[in-house]
Order: structure tokens, then C-alpha cells, then sequence
């Protein structure tokens, strides 16, 4: 893919006129000398209540008490500031506090017995809390539509991540539902297809996990909902930070390790059709140094014949606090499951009986492995950069009888189809974001760029006649077989992004954001006869 010159030139415009309004607008601002805001929270009893979530109403920003009930917020410009203190079973209160207060004590209301007006507006003020802010981290949202799904709060089916439920209040979803146990996830945002979440850039922890986001973006790995904090969906076309896909962003953000040394916890569950899982964690906190990491075990014999999987998935998350300011988090993730596919069904067919099945011989395999690094560094209260690379070396397999027609019955002893996808991939990001005043309001320039490169393959030859998952190809059963093909995908992509936000007044924001990028694909393609 080339860019014209005209083109180039236009975005390399863009890009200096932000850097230009960036610098002017750094040169008019004062420096104010940062002040703080310190305290304890209590209950109405005077026990102290821990790890309250504290909300700063004029900056967006969000903090948290510590196990104490203590809490230090600190602020470069003094004066009245507009909290929102909130913690489960207790209701919100919105205090304005002073940074010349001394010994501020917060009291919290225990809820009891409240009316239904009490509760739906106790719910607004809690999901309130819990929308993207414009700014987050090194990430701007402003301009975006956001929804975030908040998991502790939903009633779903978690151990077979029921799609319907747990995206049933994001609305404009199509939602597809292809296989047992919630193996793989598959939801298209703007009408667009569906299959394997194929038009959204998705993302773990903040990182890719589909096969490929440039040339084959599927995502057959789907994180276990009994692992999740929150769902963050960005709609419309994201490819500014987020990559290709016209969908938009879904990133599925894991649980934090406990703030104890020790925890674990498990959970099974059994149900039809010989349905069983498996969750268990352990997560912890020691000094500097904390973990997260669970192991998701699934089994069963779906309602049709011809049906049955099992998945293994394990998941380990290190983290190492250097100080204050300076965090590294490494995460790895092992996928894989074997699925028998009971095949398709005709209008006919279905409405005959709908739970048969005419393949006994179609299996299915993923085998996924992600791998990432992330570096944090705070260099002020108003200056954040991160780093992250990451990594997948995967591969799925299918091997079965792959009629046009889905009526035809499959013939036993025949050869079957076998295909088999390689994927081989690693990126790195980097994110440098700058708070900024105008005036009373906090704006934001924040700028990045993004390596991203792939070297996948594509194998299809005659697969074995026998009906067991075998995904060797049969050269020696079937010699005569003349259609073998073997082809490889690299893709290589860099990408350079600006973006800034212009916090005009409370209610008004202008957000403006440009990128460069360079895309080089290829194809190359070796038949074999």
C-alpha cells in the first residue's frame, strides 16, 4: 500500500499544527505549586471503612482510601474541590472539600432499608462513577463513545459467558452465538459481521489477542467473564490509537491482584447436557510485589450430537511496584480447547428436528499463547508514559467433511479437509500524555506510536478418513490428492498518533487528533502438487 506525497504531506501538517498549538499553549501556562488533600473515613459506628473509590468531579480523575480508611489526594491548584466518595453497601456522598481543611473526617451512610427512587439513584451515581473519563491513564476518550461493563454489578451466566446477558445494556450490538460453553465470542458493532469479533480491535489488558489485527483479525480466544473487572467498549471507527477495524475497541480488563498477602478462591459449576466448570484463582500482595493468576476449566456435551469440547485456559499476571511513580506488569495467557462441530443445519432440517446432526467426522482446535510487558512511569502528577510489547504464537485447526451443501450427509471413509492456520506476532506501543491548564480546566496532548509486525501461514491438504480429531495431513493415505497449498501472510505496520484535548469549560471540549501511518503487506504463496 503506497501514500501519496500530497498525502504524506497533509498529515505531517497535521501533525505539526498540534505540536504547534501543544507548545504554544505550555508556554502561556503558570506553574502553581501543588497542594493536597488529606483525611479519614468512617462509618456511622466510627469504624474505619477501607478502600473507598474517591472521585474527583473537576479533574475526572479517581483515587482510593487505603485499608485504613486513610486517604492523600494530591492537587496543583488549591481551593474548593467537588468529591464523590463511594464504596459498596454504603451510599455516595458528594462533599466539596477545601485544600485548607485539616483533620477531615468523611461519614458514610450504611445502606439499609431504601425506597426504589432511593436505589435507581443511588445506581445512576455508581455507574456514573464508573464511565471512561476523557482522560485515562495515557489513553484520551474524549469525542468517543464509551460504554464500560462493570462485572461485580451484572447478574449473568459468568461460567459460560453468556453473551446475551452480559452484553445486554450496550446497545446496536449483533451478537452471534456459535459455540458451546462461550469458547469463542463473537459480537459486531455498526452492523457489521459478527463472526469472531472480526470487526472490533480486541484487546486484553489493553493489548491485542486476536490472530492477526492487520490481516486476519478473529479473536478465537475469549476471556473467562468469572476473570473480568470490566468490559471498556469504544464504538465507531478507532483506528486513530486503536488499529484497522471499523467496529471500534473492546478491551477486556482483568481482576487486580487482592491487597492480601494470600487469596484463592474457586468456584464449579455443573449443568445440562454434561456441563461442567472449573475457576480458580489465587492473588495476592506482598511489599512491592503483587499477582494475579487463575486456571478456567470447561467440559460438556453441547445439545446436539456431535458436539462435545473441552477448553483449558490459564492466566498469570506479575507486578513489581519500584516506587511511587515507576510500575512494570507482565501477563501470559494459554489457551486451548478441541471441539467436535455437529455441522449445519438447513431450514428444512431444522424445522424437522433441530437438534440433529449428519457430521460425526468435523473437529475443531485453538491453541493460543499471549505474552506481554508493560512499563509505567509517572514523571509528575500531570506527565504519565507507558510502554508496552507484546506478543501471540498460535495456531487453530480444522479437519472434517466440508460439503457446499450442509444436507449432503457426511461419507465415512472418505478424506477429509484439513486446514491449519499458524499465527505469529509481536508489537510494542508507547504513550507519553501531558495534563495541562486552560485556565480552571484540565486539557491533555497525548501522542504515541505503534510497531506491529506478523508472519502468519495457511495449510490446506487432505486430512485423514478415520473420525478422531487428527490434524496430520494424509499425504501417505492419499498420494493422488493434487490441491495441497501452503501459503504465508507477513505484515508489517508502524503507526504514529496525535491527540489533544482543548477543555474549554466544564461542559465544552474540543478534541482534535491525527496520525501517520505505513502499512507493507505481502502475500506470498507456494503450491505444492
Amino acid at each position: 500500500m503506497k501514500i501519496s506525497k500530497s498525502k504524506q504531506k497533509n498529515q505531517f501538517s497535521n501533525l505539526s499544527y498540534i505540536l504547534f498549538i501543544y507548545f504554544s499553549l505550555l508556554l502561556g501556562l503558570t506553574t502553581t505549586a501543588q497542594t493536597k488533600i488529606s483525611g479519614i473515613i468512617i462509618s456511622q459506628n466510627g469504624k474505619n471503612v477501607a478502600f473507598v473509590e474517591i472521585y474527583d468531579k473537576i479533574s475526572g480523575l479517581k483515587y482510593l482510601s487505603n485499608a485504613k480508611g486513610e486517604f492523600s489526594i494530591r492537587l496543583e491548584k488549591p481551593g474548593n474541590h467537588e468529591l464523590v466518595f463511594h464504596k459498596e453497601s454504603y451510599a455516595a456522598l458528594e462533599k466539596t472539600v477545601s485544600t485548607s481543611d485539616e483533620n477531615i473526617v468523611i461519614i458514610l451512610n450504611k445502606i439499609t432499608n431504601l425506597s426504589e427512587v432511593v436505589i435507581r439513584k443511588q445506581k445512576e451515581k455508581i455507574s456514573a462513577l464508573n464511565k471512561l473519563k476523557d482522560i485515562e491513564e495515557t489513553a484520551i476518550y474524549a469525542g468517543k463513545k464509551t460504554e464500560v461493563i462493570t462485572l461485580n454489578k451484572l447478574t449473568a451466566n459468568k461460567a459460560t459467558n453468556n453473551t446475551r446477558q452480559i452484553f445486554a445494556q450496550v446497545t446496536g450490538l449483533t451478537i452471534n452465538e456459535s459455540s458451546d460453553g462461550g469458547l469463542q465470542l463473537s459480537i459486531g458493532g455498526r452492523g457489521l459481521d459478527p463472526n469472531r469479533t472480526s470487526n472490533f480491535n480486541t484487546r486484553q489488558n489493553s493489548y491485542d489477542i486476536s490472530a492477526d489485527v492487520l490481516g486476519y483479525p478473529e479473536s478465537y480466544y475469549a476471556t473467562p467473564t468469572e476473570a473480568l473487572e470490566e468490559i471498556q467498549v469504544v464504538r465507531g471507527a478507532a483506528s486513530l490509537q486503536y488499529g484497522t477495524q471499523f467496529g471500534g475497541l473492546v478491551n477486556f480488563k482483568l481482576k487486580t491482584p487482592s491487597k492480601k498477602p494470600f487469596e484463592f478462591a474457586t468456584r464449579n459449576t455443573i449443568g445440562s447436557y454434561g456441563l461442567f466448570t472449573n475457576f480458580t484463582s489465587l492473588s495476592g500482595t506482598k511489599d512491592k510485589f503483587s499477582y494475579y493468576t487463575f486456571y478456567n476449566h470447561k467440559q460438556g456435551n453441547g445439545f446436539r450430537p456431535n458436539s462435545e469440547f473441552e477448553s483449558k485456559n490459564y492466566f498469570g499476571n506479575l507486578n513489581y511496584q519500584f516506587n511511587d511513580k515507576t510500575s512494570l506488569h507482565f501477563d501470559y495467557t494459554y489457551f486451548n480447547y478441541l471441539a467436535q462441530q455437529a455441522g449445519g443445519l438447513t431450514d428444512v432440517m431444522f424445522n424437522q428436528n433441530p437438534t440433529q446432526s449428519n457430521r460425526t467426522r468435523n473437529w475443531f482446535a485453538v491453541n493460543w499463547n499471549l505474552f506481554a510487558l508493560r512499563l509505567k512511569h509517572k514523571f509528575d502528577t500531570n506527565t504519565d508514559f507507558s510502554l508496552q510489547l507484546f506478543g501471540l504464537d498460535a495456531s487453530r485447526k480444522a479437519v472434517g467433511y466440508r460439503s457446499n451443501r450442509v444436507s449432503n450427509p457426511d461419507i465415512l471413509g472418505t478424506e477429509r479437509d484439513l486446514l491449519i492456520g499458524k499465527f505469529v506476532n509481536w508489537g510494542s506501543e508507547a504513550r507519553f500524555l501531558k495534563r495541562y491548564k486552560i485556565k480552571d480546566h484540565t486539557s491533555a496532548f497525548l501522542i504515541g506510536a505503534k510497531y506491529y509486525q506478523s508472519k502468519n501461514s495457511g495449510i490446506q491438504g487432505p486430512g485423514s478418513s478415520g473420525s478422531d480429531a487428527n490434524f496430520n495431513i494424509a499425504d501417505a493415505e492419499f498420494p493422488f490428492y493434487q490441491n495441497q497449498s501452503n501459503y504465508t501472510y507477513p505484515n508489517l505496520n508502524v503507526a504514529v498518533f496525535g491527540e489533544n484535548i482543548f477543555k474549554i469549560t466544564s461542559n465544552f471540549s474540543i478534541t482534535r487528533g491525527s496520525d501517520l501511518k505505513k502499512l507493507k503487506h505481502r502475500q506470498k504463496v507456494l503450491i505444492e502438487k
